[in-house]
């Protein structure tokens, strides 16, 4: 079995094992009618009060129903938070699967991974705030599934910068290290991102992969052959043209 298939195998591993998880959950990941309407009021309301400081009275008054109607959707608070945060990681994974099966080069791969994270985390700069600073509320069993996903997460990243510094690509670092630095970064959009803004999403994706990527480089894009501006590497359409081939 040869390197890129060792990968694969442990991510859809591991991606099972996330399933497992979701399937063993009680709560559905999928919200609908005024179970979702209160799932989008919490969001809002985790995001502009913080977890701690929204109350199930908070969450009625949002959704224009009574305290006591909140119960014939979710049974306390935390599960709301546990619905918002399983959906959101749901998404993260869903996003990144894709990419095991293609046989890319280990900076255009690196690329690829920030350009679904980017689109991920702008998608929905709410869910994506509370989904960044608001985990740590969970209690147990459902911290520990969630701290568990966030590392095979963060060692997808690993496995790229492992794959570029075996390469000859990447310098050798400390991936671990490096990956959680480039995650905390991206997972920082949610602070300043704006649709309206100055930055197209694919602007951004680039910019961010630009600046993160040649960090890591064992020597100049140019003596790689990975020239700036070039469609094959850096280009908005070559990320295009790879997602619609996934």
């Amino acid at each position: 079995m040869g390197e890129r298939e060792s990968i694969y195998s442990y991510f859809c591993e591991r991606l099972f094992v996330y399933v497992l998880i979701m399937r063993l959950r009680s709560a559905p990941i999928r919200v609908r009618g005024s179970k979702e309407k209160i799932f989008r009021a919490a969001i809002r309301l985790f995001r502009a009060k913080g977890y701690s400081a929204t109350s199930m009275r908070d969450l009625a008054a949002a959704c224009g129903l009574e305290a006591s109607s909140i119960y014939n959707h979710y049974s306390s608070k935390e599960e709301v938070l546990q619905n918002i945060l399983f959906e959101r990681a749901t998404e993260f994974f869903v996003q990144l699967e894709p990419l095991m099966r293609m046989d890319l080069p280990a900076p255009m791969h690196l690329r690829m991974a920030v350009d679904r994270h980017v689109r991920v985390v702008t998608s929905d700069v709410d869910a994506s705030m509370v989904f960044a600073q608001e985990w740590k509320h969970l209690t147990e069993p459902h911290l520990g599934h969630f701290i568990n996903l966030r590392h095979q997460y963060r060692d997808y990243f690993i496995e790229i910068l492992q794959k570029g510094i075996h390469a000859g690509l990447f310098r050798p670092i400390n991936e671990k290290f490096a990956a959680v630095g480039l995650l905390s970064t991206l997972n920082a959009l949610h602070e300043w991102y704006r649709p309206d803004g100055p930055l197209s999403i694919n602007e951004i994706a680039r910019q961010l992969s630009d600046q993160l990527l040649f960090g890591f480089m064992a020597t100049r894009e140019d003596e790689l052959g990975l020239v700036m501006g070039s469609e094959e590497w850096s280009g908005s359409r070559s990320i295009e043209s790879a997602n619609q081939n996934s």
